[in-house]
């Protein structure tokens, strides 16, 4: 089998190349190239692949073959020598992202004792997992800070090449099973990671790291962060949102906060007086629908249909009525979905869970409840007043 140089391994810098094909295979998007050498990153150790252009075509993919690198356009090549382009602006993302992420894992584990178990770089963010779910917002800003000077101090981020007899006699991060020549990747003076991925040549050229999200779960705790120059469009965007905030409220940035705090809570009063006057008001018409049933062998029984919009008023006052001396209510609310509100006072002579379950059987829907309240819906709309007459039959 063919070998593939990895030109990215020595020069993570280089955005273009000369190549020669050595072969060309069929692929279900297009075709797989083979070339003698590559600066085209494949997906790997949670890095995505590169971008560009090979020989002026758009490539749709690489793929890591282990001694080989397959690159994926949508037709074959003339000739066998060709040009590789690198999309300059992804491949320097990611290697600011990259290099953010071994400076980040190695602070957690030297500023907390917290060791990162997966990494993943996305397309707005990545992420690490931290092998606990007990990392603490302390923590978190002690890593950051940490990890943040260290990149502010521009330290040299050097890569090597050894075998694994050797690697095993240093002290990674993370000891690694691999085979052959293995690739360290050091950040000076603060963390040796064996890693194939593309890195920034100085530690200043991460930009800055900053932890956006923590997320915890299944004993482990996810970080969700970014660097350099998603850092500083994560940064604009915050501070447009904040300003917008802030001439909301005609307030300046840093009272934000707190205005949102006081208008959440004056809603949250405001829906509770909201609730006590639709509860006020429910109680006034049942009394009202109560004193103008006709009372029969005990009971008084009120049957109304509401519109769409009154589903929470119907079953409100579906309640009210339930709290007057031998009253039931049957309540339907048209529209979409329908409604059904059964109610009756406590210990009535009704048993309302059966009374719905007959009438959904009959008229489609579904529902139950309790002997004293059951509520359904689903029914066809043109049907809900002949449900509530049949249920009112079941009663008698």
């Amino acid at each position: 089998m063919a070998h593939t140089e990895r030109l990215y391994y020595t020069d993570s810098y280089l955005k273009e190349f000369a190549a020669s094909i050595l072969r060309i295979e069929d692929d279900p998007r297009g075709v797989r190239i083979y070339l003698d050498r590559t600066a085209f990153y494949p997906e790997s150790g949670g890095q995505p692949s590169d971008h560009g252009e090979l020989a002026g075509v758009h490539l749709l993919d690489v793929i890591d073959e282990g001694e080989e690198v397959a690159h994926i356009l949508a037709h074959r090549l003339a000739g066998e020598a060709v040009q590789g382009n690198i999309d300059w602006a992804r491949r320097f993302d990611h290697m600011q992202q990259h290099t953010g992420q071994h400076i980040l894992s190695a602070a957690f584990e030297r500023a907390a004792g917290y060791k990162t178990v997966s990494f993943h770089l996305g397309a707005e963010s990545s992420t690490i997992d931290l092998d606990s779910d007990r990392v603490g917002a302390q923590q978190i800003e002690a890593a950051e800070e940490l990890a943040n000077s260290v990149v502010f101090e521009n330290r040299p981020v050097t890569v090597s090449f050894h075998s694994a007899a050797d690697v095993q006699k240093l002290d990674l991060r993370k000891p690694t099973e691999r085979e052959g020549e293995i690739r360290l990747v050091e950040v000076e003076g603060f963390d040796l990671s064996a890693c194939g991925g593309t890195h920034v040549s100085r530690t200043g050229g991460v930009g800055i790291i900053n932890v956006r999200k923590v997320e915890r779960a299944k004993g482990q705790t996810r970080l969700e962060f970014v660097c350099g120059g998603r850092a500083l469009r994560r940064a604009r965007q915050d501070f447009s949102i904040l300003s917008e905030a802030a001439r909301g409220f005609s307030t300046g940035l840093e009272n934000v906060p707190e205005m949102i705090e006081k208008q959440a809570q004056e809603m949250c009063n405001a829906g509770k007086s909201q609730q006590k006057l639709a509860e006020e008001l429910a109680g006034l018409e049942a009394a009202q629908l109560w004193q103008q049933s006709t009372e029969k062998n005990g009971s008084r029984v009120v049957r109304r249909l509401y519109e769409s919009a009154e589903g929470k008023r119907a079953k409100l006052t579906a309640h009210a009525i339930s709290k007057h001396p031998g009253g039931v209510a049957l309540i339907g609310v048209k529209g979409i979905p329908t409604a059904l509100f059964f109610a009756q006072t406590p210990g009535g002579k009704a048993n309302l869970s059966d009374v719905l379950k007959q009438t959904v059987a009959k008229f489609g829907g579904k529902g139950g409840g309790s002997r004293d309240f059951a509520q359904g819906g689903g029914l066809p709309e043109n049907q809900i007043e002949a449900a509530l007459s049949f249920a009112e039959s079941l009663l008698s």
